[in-house]
């Protein structure tokens, strides 16, 4: 209880500081101020979006998530990120992970981290103690916070995002709550230990729809968050908290789907799928940004669309060619009958070929009146 009132005490004071000191430099609202206060991205997103592409224009719902960009800063005593893109409004979730603290935090999502958003967290954690499953993240980086958001239907036709946070300590446990509720634009969701968080879902632009290489650049809405420095040093112990990583995803409303959206991106993907059984060290590239670093060019993929047997999945030219696949040619995508044989008439036993076999078969049948 005390550590709680503690909390609370020194986030309503700091949140008065940042109200009246940072908020002049950066309007929490959902877009990117044209102030100066932002960085350069420190990841773009160079891959298109599996979870649906937006076109509804609109600050609060809309029809498709992706993350385009991502810029980590930090002011007055507070964390700054700020995530290019969308959230669709059907309850899927951003979840967010930042590693802050040296030589702590969890590299594998432990199964007794706090239990908050419905079990989301333990539901990508590993299953008990002596289980090797979880969602593992990229050598160097060992998270110690957890954020989600969420957005939909209010149930009265408006619009509200929900969020919530844990500690993660090292061998799990730690504290987590429900942060609250808010809206759109400068209808922000404030949470009692000083966290805030404000989206603007109007963006069209950035990647489209596939699992083919595009690019993010050029969003400037999406999710703004603001987090005080003391909701991570935890223990009061004026940790410098200088060298901040982030890794955030696009995730199914029970925590339990990855989309091919992670920042920094991954290579031209299908979704991830379950995140218990997703190991970052095995996809090329770090997916965490740091804070001070700066990338100016989206990355690009020569993907395109591989059929190996009836299966396709998008793959580098070389790559499809080495596994035997037949490739469909950079930048073409895969749909569901990319690599499913055309129906063959003249094959009337269906074993693949048009043969003597049809003939026989079809003489056999012979004058048969057919209804």
């Amino acid at each position: 209880m005390i550590h709680r009132l503690h909390v609370l005490v020194i986030g309503l004071a700091t949140l008065l500081l940042f109200s009246s000191a940072t908020m002049a430099q950066s309007i929490m609202d959902g877009t990117l101020d044209e102030s100066g206060f932002w960085p350069e991205h420190s990841a773009l997103q160079g891959t298109s979006t599996s979870f649906g592409d937006n076109d509804f224009g609109q600050p609060g719902f809309c029809n498709g998530s992706e993350l385009n960009a991502i810029h980590v800063t930090k002011e007055d005593g507070y964390i700054m990120i700020f995530l290019a893109g969308n959230l669709e409004s059907n309850f899927n979730k951003l979840d967010i992970f930042i590693d802050a603290r040296q030589f702590e935090g969890q590299n594998q999502l432990q199964h007794n981290n706090p239990d908050v958003d419905f079990e989301g967290l333990r539901r990508m954690g590993n299953t008990n103690e002596n289980m090797t499953d979880g969602l593992t993240f990229d050598e160097g980086f060992a998270a110690d916070l957890w954020l989600s958001v969420t957005c939909g239907d209010d149930g009265n036709g408006g619009f509200v995002t929900y969020a919530s946070f844990a500690e993660l300590y090292t061998d799990g446990d730690g504290n987590g709550a429900y942060l609250g509720s808010g809206s759109s634009g400068n209808s922000i969701l404030n949470g009692e230990n000083g966290i805030q968080i404000a989206i603007d879902n109007s963006n069209v632009d950035g990647v489209g729809g596939g699992n083919l290489g595009d690019c993010g650049d050029d969003v400037t809405t999406g999710v703004e968050i603001a987090i005080p420095e003391f909701v991570i040093d935890w223990f009061f112990e004026g940790l410098p908290l200088d060298d901040v990583k982030v890794c955030a995803f696009l995730n199914g409303s029970g925590h339990d789907y990855v989309s091919n959206q992670v920042l920094p991106g991954i290579p031209p993907s299908d979704s991830l799928g379950d995140p218990r059984g997703l190991d970052f060290n095995t996809i090329p590239g770090l997916q965490y940004a740091q804070m001070g670093s700066a990338v100016t060019e989206c990355p690009e993929f020569n993907y395109g669309g591989c059929c190996l047997g009836e299966v396709c999945v998008p793959l580098e030219e070389a790559n499809c060619l080495a596994g035997g696949g037949e490739y469909l040619g950079t930048n073409v995508p895969c749909d569901e009958n990319s690599c499913v044989p055309p129906d063959c008439a003249t094959d009337v036993n269906d074993d693949g070929i048009t043969d003597v076999d049809d003939l026989l078969e079809l003489l056999g049948e012979f004058g048969q009146i057919c209804s």
